[in-house]
């Protein structure tokens, strides 16, 4: 075996180490900065997930997690009908009500038969259940059309506030201030029996 030949035999096992020893300094370099070694599901993790403390408030140390637990889901019940009032050339709807967790929603269709448009005002929604409670439409949340044009149909949702309690079975939800040259008399439709689905 001549020199030529022993020296490119050793290279290889050379030219392997050296290969290998970046890969090591490569892996290292990754989980100092990351905290894992790896790609994708070959990957090993070496940071916890354990508390961590905050510097003391007052004299008082807090500790927080940095994995919360997920969110409950709240159940929503549903109750789908129609319950609806009609007053002068305005009709008034309730085909949908929703309850997660006490947070009512009403779905609502408007119908407008006059020939001039009616404003029907979020702020002038409100409710009463039958233990005689008040709610009133949340300005934030709902999410209503307000103006409805003549001979028109609009649909909108409606979110009460405060929540509903659990004793309530049942709502007289009132559209009032309602605006409009051909508006019914009094300003106010009041929709009965709408009930709270449990």
């Amino acid at each position: 075996m001549d020199d030529e030949t022993r020296r490119k035999k050793n290279a290889v096992p050379k030219i392997g180490l050296v290969v290998l020893g970046v890969l090591v300094l490569l892996g290292a370099v990754q989980a100092l900065t990351t905290g894992a070694v790896g790609v994708g599901s070959l990957s090993v993790t070496f940071r916890s997930s354990a508390p961590t403390t905050t510097p003391p408030v007052d004299g008082v140390v807090t500790s927080t997690t940095s994995l919360q637990p997920p969110p409950v889901a709240v159940e929503t019940k549903v109750a789908v009908g129609t319950w609806k009032q009609t007053r002068g050339l305005l009709t008034v709807e309730v085909t949908r009500v929703e309850n997660a967790g006490g947070r009512l929603r009403l779905h609502v269709t408007v119908v407008n038969a006059s020939t001039a448009k009616m404003d029907l005002p979020t702020a002038s929604i409100s409710a009463v259940d039958d233990g005689k409670r008040n709610y009133s439409a949340s300005l934030a949340t709902s999410r209503w059309p307000v103006t409805v044009a003549k001979n028109a149909a609009t649909s909108g949702y409606v979110e009460l506030d405060p929540e509903v309690t659990g004793s309530a079975t049942v709502l007289t939800v009132t559209f009032g201030g309602i605006g409009g040259q051909l508006a019914p008399t009094g300003g106010a439709v009041a929709v009965a029996d709408v009930p709270v689905p449990r």
